[in-house]
């Protein structure tokens, strides 16, 4: 499918129915395309180990309204890894608030969107920030990360449950394309703007994305949420065919990670028998281990073809597709006797910029319709012509900056760059695993998993142990 075919076909839906830390403030002002410059200082400071000073260089942007959403989750993240688990489920619980978890509730939302004149401000972006399909699943994630800690169990288990509802956002995304387009049809006529001259195909940057996309099916499976939510299901209810189910979709995400593939094995043996998913007195260990941070967007500039208006320049957001991978982490696993039983690697699971790429692509319809909008009511003006439609009764340009709307880079860049999964099988006891340099004495327990969850940022590392 080539790219204007992609934006079209997206677009044609039509709405239906019309720990204490300071908290010290500095002002920051606020551009839309400066957010990966703005969060620099707590990115660094996170892999310096200083997570209480990045909580504070966080603190600085906090209260900028454009950052609402988006905020709480670099907030809840960071609040997260310096040890505030309950801090954290209050910031993760207030941008899980503003994510619908209805097709009524999206549609809903999508409309808003559309009839809200901040969404079609020209130089300055005014809209707080809408929570992509990605982030949320990752935001559910790691909210049953919270719940574990504190002992949660089954609040961890119902935070996964939700994960379905993080594809809502990618319908809404359409819903939005298709009334934007709605609202500016007689302008679009009127400059004889159509989808099939734009020449969508000649940008080089979307045709990569497009391109390294194709990876996965879309950027709202999740494969570390969905594994985590097997693991516990299996535990708590014993329910070895869902999470089979879960399992097996999980596969889709991380095609040939032989960890995940052995889980699933363990997991169709126990179905097929009727027996548990260990073997006897054994209990399994299984890592994620998180490493780096997400690729921030990245801006470049595409001239398309506007009709009556000519040739125009467009500052779009996009991602490079041509970034390093984290290598894979050595596994050793000793006895008490300093016996090496395992010695072997793990192996990628999630790569989170990968789906961030297929999120942005999703996105790619609205933000083109909207950009376009913007054009063809603003050539209107500059022509005097009559504002046409309900969009055009209440919008307004300057017409003295003639340089391209610049490109909203607001992303969630304090979640890792790729999560590696390893799972193994033990007879009970008492061992010591070695992740990278990292080291851990873990308890194997009859007919349980051992988790051990890794973050690894720089110089800093923090290790999360559960047995469920």
């Amino acid at each position: 499918m080539n790219i204007n075919k992609f934006i079209i076909l997206s677009s044609t839906i039509v709405l239906a129915s019309c720990s204490t830390v300071k908290n010290d403030k500095t002002k920051v002002e606020f551009a839309a395309h400066n957010y990966p410059n703005m969060f620099i200082p707590v990115r660094v400071d996170v892999a310096k180990a200083s997570v209480k000073t990045a909580i504070g260089q966080n603190n600085n942007i906090a209260n900028i309204a454009q950052l609402k959403n988006l905020n709480e989750l670099e907030k809840g993240r960071l609040l997260q890894l310096n040890g505030d688990f309950k801090g954290s489920i209050v910031s993760y619980d207030n941008a899980i608030k503003t994510v619908p978890q209805s097709e009524e509730e999206s549609i809903k939302k999508a409309k808003s969107i559309v009839l809200d004149r901040k969404s079609y401000n020209y130089y300055d972006i005014k809209t707080a920030y809408n929570i992509p399909d990605y982030a949320i699943s990752n935001l559910y994630t790691y909210q049953a990360l919270n719940y574990l800690k504190t002992n949660q169990v089954k609040s961890a288990l119902s935070e996964l449950d939700k994960l379905p509802s993080a594809q809502l956002w990618t319908t809404q995304q359409d819903l939005i394309a298709a009334g934007i387009k709605q609202l500016s049809k007689k302008s679009l006529e009127k400059n004889d703007i159509t989808d099939n001259i734009l020449g969508l195909n000649n940008f080089e940057d979307l045709k990569r994305m497009f391109g390294y996309s194709k990876r996965i099916p879309n950027a709202y499976g999740n494969p570390l949420g969905l594994y985590l939510k097997a693991i516990l299901e299996s535990s708590i209810s014993k329910d070895y065919k869902s999470s089979l189910n879960d399992l097996n979709t999980a596969e889709q995400y991380a095609v040939g990670n032989k960890y995940l593939n052995q889980t699933i094995y363990e997991f169709n043996s126990a179905i097929n028998s009727g027996n548990s998913s260990f073997s006897m007195g054994m209990g399994r260990v299984v890592v994620f281990y998180e490493q780096g941070l997400v690729n921030p967007r990245q801006e470049a500039i595409a001239k398309l073809d506007l009709g009556n208006i000519g040739d125009t320049k467009f500052d779009l957001p996009v991602y490079a597709t041509n970034y390093s991978f984290y290598e894979p982490k050595k596994v050793t696993i000793t006895t008490d006797s300093k016996k090496t039983i395992v010695d072997t690697y793990t192996e990628t699971l999630m790569d989170n910029t990968l789906f961030a790429i297929k999120s942005l692509i999703d996105e790619y319809p609205r933000i083109i319709a909207k950009n376009i909008m913007i054009e063809a009511y603003k050539n209107d003006q500059v022509e005097k012509l009559a504002l046409g439609g309900l969009a055009g009764n209440h919008l307004n340009f300057s017409l003295s900056n003639k340089d391209p709307k610049r490109a909203d880079l607001r992303s969630w860049l304090l979640l890792p760059a790729n999560v590696d999964l390893f799972e193994q099988q033990l007879d009970s006891g008492k061992y010591t695993i070695q992740v990278n340099n990292i080291r851990q004495k873990v308890d194997i327990k009859q007919g349980k998993t051992t988790l051990l969850w890794v973050v690894e940022v720089g110089k800093f590392k923090k290790v999360f142990y559960f047995i469920v």
